[in-house]
């Protein structure tokens, strides 16, 4: 990951499941990491619902004012603007954006754009080939030009989050995989890794699930194993 990474794409892609993933493992690594909830549109299954999992894996969150009561509003603190610059010049930070979803989530980020594009920040378009309201690479490949003009940013690659949460198999992970690489292709930009959730797995190790997904490619995506750290109220306890 670079220092500073911004995640946008649609709702429902499982753009806080990852980015919850990608900040605990940078912490793990020994990294500085902030997480910045940048969700102001939907008040539903965003980042700053899990603070006590952050702060436990020394992670600092930045979250919109409102967040975790029973007003919500959507305004955001001013200590975005420094972390940016902190990341910026800190080798070992690590700043991850979770973005709103859609376009009108994609907005919120427009106002830190200029200093976003002057730290080099990496902006990350999450898709998933499960999400019903883009069942096909084209659907999902029409939605960035939007994002990116709320945002005042342009996208780098594309992270794969396809998953069918704990029902996930190898085989899903194939069709998403597929997916994702076409999406990429008509965006014409690079397929920056696919997230694989660990109950896909099957408890196998992350080299097994390598070579049965790439099947001898020369130089696929990095492989991400991940935990469902997002959960639903209807999920079992």
């Amino acid at each position: 990951m670079q220092q500073i990474t911004v995640l946008v794409g649609h709702a429902g892609t499982g753009k806080t499941n990852a980015a919850l993933g990608l900040a605990l493992a940078e912490a793990a690594a020994g990294h500085a990491v902030t997480l910045a909830d940048l969700d102001v549109v939907n008040p539903y299954f965003r980042s700053s619902d899990y603070p006590e999992l952050l702060r436990n894996a020394g992670v600092r969150l930045i979250a919109p004012v409102m967040a975790r009561t029973t007003l919500d509003t959507p305004s955001l603190s001013g200590e975005l603007d420094a972390a940016i610059g902190e990341a910026a010049n800190d080798p070992n930070a690590r700043l991850i954006l979770d973005v709103g979803g859609d376009d009108d989530g994609a907005t919120t980020i427009g106002r830190w754009a200029g200093m976003l594009s002057a730290a080099n920040a990496r902006v990350l378009y999450v898709v998933s080939a499960f999400r019903a309201l883009t069942q096909t690479p084209a659907e999902a490949a029409a939605m960035l030009p939007d994002i990116e003009d709320h945002a005042h940013l342009k996208a780098a690659a594309v992270l794969n989050t396809s998953n069918l949460g704990d029902e996930t198999t190898l085989d899903h992970v194939r069709h998403g995989r597929a997916f994702a690489q076409e999406v990429a292709r008509l965006c014409g930009i690079p397929l920056a890794a696919t997230i694989v959730p660990q109950v896909a797995a099957n408890g196998a190790d992350i080299k097994l699930v390598i070579e049965a997904l790439t099947e001898g490619e020369l130089e696929p995506e990095p492989i991400v194993l991940m935990p469902r750290l997002v959960r639903t109220p209807w999920d079992p306890a």
